[in-house]
């Protein structure tokens, strides 16, 4: 069974992954992110601050630990990623490999849950995950996302 996931995404990026035309269709991360991530889990994105919401869901089709110029090679010179050489260059300085994870079928919510609600729902002291954040079924119910 699909988990599903919460990361934050800067607003800058996160809403590309909604675009009609030539959306975002890889998410481009250091470390050890997203290493429970497998094929058909979804990933909701939550937008940071200053717009501070869950924008939607996508879903995983993969995700691959690559040396950096393969990565770039595989995010097809930044394009999937939307990002330019500098940015990927400027965010992979001094690291030897990446990670990449590819997303599909990006579905918009019908109306973005900000802050707020997330606390309102989570708890008070609830805070945007720095990496990943395993959703569980209350949570998820909490926000209408179905799985």
């Amino acid at each position: 069974m699909p988990n599903t996931y919460l990361i934050s995404v800067h607003p800058r990026w996160a809403s590309t992954f909604f675009l009609s035309q030539n959306p975002k269709s890889i998410e481009l991360r250091k470390g050890s992110f997203g290493a429970s991530l497998k094929p058909g889990d979804n990933i909701a994105i939550y937008a940071t601050l200053p717009t501070a919401e869950v924008l939607g869901v996508v879903r995983v089709l993969r995700r691959e630990i690559l040396p950096i110029d393969r990565l770039w090679q595989a995010s097809e010179q930044g394009k999937l990623a939307r990002v330019s050489e500098a940015q990927f260059k400027a965010y992979y300085a001094q690291q030897e490999t990446g990670i990449g994870v590819w997303i599909q079928s990006a579905e918009l919510l019908p109306k973005p849950i900000a802050l707020p609600k997330l606390r309102q729902n989570w708890g008070p002291r609830w805070q945007p995950p720095q990496q990943l954040q395993q959703l569980t079924d209350d949570r998820m119910a909490a926000l209408n996302i179905a799985h």
